[in-house]
């Protein structure tokens, strides 16, 4: 009996040792949609990389030590209300926390390699915008690629500008209405290539899309519109274009020195006071030395003959009445050119 016992024993602990080398070995591990309302106590596998956690009811991140290994994590579809517990995964590159009750972007400051962040439609009550932590953004701001921040309220993105290796951007259906703000940031992201604003107040705006595309360096894709690199150089050019014009001085003589003629269109006023400016190098309104009464400057402009009234052109009755009567008058000349012919 006791051999048998033995026996018995040894068999267990083969299996178990079986058992144990098969977890080891495993790589990907799917406890999504099981009524979760924690996440279980697992043993540490030293292999495994990708862990589904989605759409359970886990209001809080944890038992998660020991998985150094762990390069994806899907926590979507949760309850989860604050990013914690996050210190052993090292090698974390994706982590997937989207539609869950987070309010602050933060806790991923031991995370070394995070390439791809998803955390849009956060379930916030009275819609409050989700808040960005400095200190998380700066953490991440060397290995985040892919940012997905959709759905959630948000109003500004310079708080993003750090993350100056991103190459994609989703922060669509949000309540983004400042160009410049956008613009200022994006300017940041060198590496950018796809981009998505559809759905904020500026994607309504007049010229948003052009907009957009100048003040980015390698955008390929806006808003699911793909963008040509012809489109790309025309655009850059008309900016260029439209920056050296507000930089040239824009000043009509005539609003600053008394006595000149108004009556001639804004636009002739303009070319007058550019070649002035020109000719005397002056470029502040301040600066009116050049327009002294002595200085025979504006004496030219000055001695133009005031404009005529536009007198009304003549109707079209009169025009026909004085047709017929020049007709008749050439019947007129005709008949006593063949009387005379006959006498």
């Amino acid at each position: 009996m006791e051999i048998s016992k033995t026996q018995s024993e040894v068999k267990n602990l083969q299996l178990n040792k079986k058992k144990s080398t098969i977890y080891d070995k495993v790589t990907h591990l799917y406890l999504q949609e099981k009524h979760l309302l924690k996440i279980p106590k697992l043993s540490h596998s030293h292999e495994l990389q990708t862990l589904y956690l989605y759409s359970n009811n886990i209001t809080k991140i944890e038992n998660l030590d020991g998985f150094t290994s762990l390069t994806s994590l899907y926590l979507q579809g949760n309850k989860i209300e604050k990013i914690e517990n996050l210190n052993d995964l090292h090698k974390l590159k994706k982590l997937y926390l989207g539609k869950n009750q987070i309010g602050v972007l933060e806790g991923l400051e031991c995370i070394d390699a995070l390439e791809e962040l998803h955390i849009e439609k956060q379930n916030l009550i009275h819609n409050t915008p989700l808040c960005f932590d400095p200190r998380t953004i700066i953490s991440i701001s060397q290995t985040l690629q892919v940012l997905n921040v959709s759905h959630n309220n948000i109003c500004s993105l310079q708080f993003l500008a750090p993350l100056e290796n991103l190459t994609v951007i989703d922060a669509s259906c949000n309540d983004l209405d400042d160009i410049k703000d956008v613009c200022k940031t994006l300017r940041n992201w060198f590496y950018l290539k796809e981009a998505k604003f559809s759905g904020n107040p500026i994607s309504k705006k007049h010229r948003y899309r052009e907009d957009i595309i100048a003040n980015t360096y390698h955008l390929n894709l806006l808003d699911n519109k793909s963008i040509s690199d012809l489109n790309r150089c025309f655009i850059r050019r008309f900016e260029e274009g439209k920056l050296i014009c507000k930089t040239k001085p824009s000043i009509n003589i005539a609003d600053v020195v008394p006595g000149l003629p108004k009556n001639y269109p804004t636009t002739l006023q303009k070319a007058a006071s550019a070649s002035i400016m020109k000719e005397f190098r002056c470029r502040q309104l301040e600066d009116l030395t050049a327009f002294d009464d002595a200085e025979p400057v504006y004496l030219s402009w000055n001695l133009l003959p005031k404009r005529k009234p536009l007198v009304a052109p003549p109707s079209q009755s009169l025009l026909r009445g004085h047709k017929m009567e020049s007709q008749k008058n050439i019947l007129v000349s005709k008949s006593t050119i063949k009387v005379r012919k006959h006498f």
